[in-house]
């Protein structure tokens, strides 16, 4: 049996928890503790039901001894909590791969890991094709390009939101183009694939971004990776629902950690 503890429990998670009660009958995989806000934790108890202990406290979490723990919070939770799970020797599971954009995060958390040998892993997120670009990264990399384009709407509370007038938007409209490091920086909820992708291949400062909107992509979120490398090219494009609740988010993002949980996968960080 694998231990898992998670850290919130939002639509993403809500996701994962039913997945798997319905995809491993036998728990080969199960969800021991939930790190929620204090004042959530009578109401998540509930929903989540008596086999997963619901705490406010990362210690608390800890002592509940998973083997892995899962971010699904947003970067904030990654920055403010990760640190300590490595430093318990236990893997960390990022789904919040921007924020690991901040160098000083990046840092301690990979310190953290390098003293215990725990690990930093991220699923393949709302994205096929990571696999792929690690490996043409091995064989030698030229450019990537990530290409993340949602309905307009998708795109409130984010920084397009004051330069453009969303509710406006008729036609395909580029947001924002640069490195992806500013990406996951500024979108830090819309853009975390944009993190994963330039982890896998050439890096925050290599790997360039481009967010868009375009209703005429609705009610999907759409994900393209264009590489180019020595041995050859690779492009990918995913098109998928959002999250329940969270237009920023594609459910695919649940899925694929799902699916990393259930056979033990992941891209591994450090």
């Amino acid at each position: 049996m694998k231990r898992i503890a998670l850290i919130g429990y939002g639509a993403i998670a809500r996701i994962v928890v039913d997945r798997l009660r319905e995809h491993d009958p036998d728990r080969h995989v199960r969800i021991v503790g939930i790190l929620v806000r204090e004042g959530r934790v009578a109401e998540v108890q509930a929903l989540a039901g008596p086999d997963a202990k619901v705490v406010s406290a990362i210690g608390d979490l800890l002592r509940l001894t998973p083997r892995m723990v899962v971010e699904c919070a947003g970067q904030g939770a990654v920055a403010d909590y990760g640190e300590a799970v490595l430093r318990a020797g236990i893997d960390l599971m990022i789904v919040s791969t921007g924020a690991l954009a901040e160098v000083a995060t990046l840092e301690r958390l990979s310190g953290a890991a390098a003293t215990t040998g725990a690990r930093m892993i991220m699923p393949s997120g709302a994205i096929a094709g990571i696999d792929g670009l690690a490996a043409h990264r091995i064989g030698g990399l030229t450019s990537v390009r990530y290409t993340s384009t949602k309905p307009p709407l998708a795109w409130r509370g984010t920084p397009a939101d004051g330069n453009f007038d969303l509710s406006a938007i008729a036609e395909r409209t580029v947001l924002y183009t640069g490195p992806a490091r500013d990406a996951a920086r500024l979108y830090p909820r819309n853009a975390n694939l944009a993190a994963t992708v330039a982890l896998a291949g050439l890096g925050m400062e290599r790997t360039e971004i481009q967010l868009v909107a375009d209703p005429a992509v609705a009610p999907n979120n759409v994900g393209r990776i264009d590489a180019v490398g020595t041995f050859g090219t690779m492009t990918v494009e995913c098109r998928g629902q959002p999250a329940p609740d969270n237009p920023k988010t594609s459910a695919t993002t649940a899925l694929s950690l799902t699916h990393a949980l259930l056979k033990d996968e992941g891209l591994i960080i450090y």
